[in-house]
């Protein structure tokens, strides 16, 4: 069973929702966003401190404890850092994440499920909306995370570094979209131009797919020709253009966030330069599963860029070249690749657009379009491949190379 993926104000029930009350042992009620983070940010002292530039997304983050950074500049190499005074700079995002036994945040409050699959587990999270924000809960490792016009996380942080990351991430997604940017489900790959002017961004194509379909799979396949650098591995966004653009012919601008893709077994296994991401014992252990139970493992691996491919780049933003949408199935029959008008095809275009989610705040007139008419303005002009028929990786990628003329 699934709830529904946008949080409301809370209170405020619709028809189906699912509400969980938090237990009242060792409480502390949230009634404001601002109040609580500066309460917490007064009870431990946070004396580390690190930042990054993501291609004008900037993100200072200050923590109690000292292995977080060090773990995040190790996820982080390779893009710009802030040091010195840049670290106080008055733009930058300021993100306060406190390891510390998990708090109840949520005490006698109503807390909104979000969108989950089925699953032994249950679901993933809940959330409090308030007036001057949000508070999210993540169900399964106790993790808390309150942003609004400030940002926290608290919790088990070090146990699980990826959340804090997806919470950098999160906010730059929330600061593109709110510069109007439209959301995409998509893996992305770009071509480096060596006559280009320095400064200059790359040609990409976005790799999209309806649900376990392989797109992280089809662009780490695509990055073994080192004439590409990788831009993102599951979201995207499109910089609308103007009328006037438009009918220049001139690029959609795609942009990405600085996160690693999250890959299965399968994927590695069929992968040379993913080797050593697995040791020898896990080798062995999931090569002996048949192909079926190894293609719907939910068993997920980081696949740093800089370590699997050295040499190629990890890029955040460039032109949008094309888009591939996988539709394929697992029936051993030919794939066929075809160009497609979106316009006409909207049947696909599910495939590639996503709801922000319970980490996005929507802001006064600042919404983003969840429309298909939207996409499709954003796509014109834009070469749109459909991959159809079975799956092959192979063919799969030499079609999405003649995107890029190659």
């Amino acid at each position: 069973m699934s709830g529904p993926e946008h949080v409301d104000r809370a209170g405020e029930r619709a028809p189906g929702e699912e509400l969980v009350t938090h237990p009242t042992s060792g409480p502390r009620r949230v009634q404001s966003i601002a109040a609580t983070i500066a309460e917490l940010r007064g009870e431990f002292a946070r004396p580390h401190r690190a930042g990054w530039d993501f291609d004008g997304f900037k993100v200072v983050l200050d923590t109690n404890a000292p292995a977080l950074i060090t773990e995040l500049q190790g996820y982080f190499e390779g893009f710009r850092t802030l040091e010195g005074a840049a670290l106080d700079d008055a733009e930058a995002t300021r993100i306060t994440a406190i390891e510390a036994v998990p708090p109840n945040l949520g005490a006698e409050a109503m807390m909104r499920i979000g969108e989950y699959k089925p699953s032994v587990k249950g679901p993933k999270e809940a959330s409090i909306d308030l007036d001057d924000g949000r508070v999210v809960h993540k169900l399964r490792t106790g993790m808390w995370f309150l942003f609004g016009a400030e940002h926290l996380a608290i919790g088990p942080c070090l146990a699980n570094p990826n959340q804090v990351i997806n919470f950098i991430n999160n906010r730059m997604i929330q600061w593109s979209l709110a510069g109007g940017s439209l959301l995409g489900h998509a893996s992305a790959v770009a071509l480096r131009d060596p006559s280009a002017a320095e400064g200059a961004w790359p040609r990409v194509i976005a790799i999209a797919a309806f649900s376990g379909m392989g797109k992280s799979t089809l662009a780490l396949n695509l990055m073994n020709d080192r004439r590409l650098d990788f831009l993102s591995n599951d979201r995207i966004m499109i910089r609308p253009r103007t009328a006037e653009q438009r009918a220049a012919g001139v690029a959609p601008v795609i942009e990405g966030v600085p996160k690693h893709p999250r890959i299965n077994p399968g994927t590695i296994l069929n992968n040379a330069a993913l080797g050593p991401i697995l040791t020898q014992e896990e080798r062995q252990r999931f090569s002996a599963l048949p192909i079926d139970e190894l293609w719907q493992l939910e068993h997920k691996f980081d696949g740093c860029i800089p370590q699997c491919f050295p040499g190629q780049r990890f890029w955040l933003h460039g032109e949008l070249a094309g888009v591939v949408l996988l539709n394929w199935r697992r029936d051993g029959s030919p794939t066929r690749p075809q160009r497609v008008d979106v316009a006409e095809r909207r049947d696909l275009l599910p495939a590639l657009m996503k709801a922000p989610g319970a980490f996005y705040l929507e802001s006064p007139g600042q919404a983003p379009s969840r429309e298909q008419d939207a996409y499709i303005e954003a796509l014109a002009g834009v070469p749109v491949l459909e991959l159809a028929g079975g799956i092959d990786f192979e063919r799969g990628r030499n079609a999405a190379l003649e995107l890029l003329g190659l």
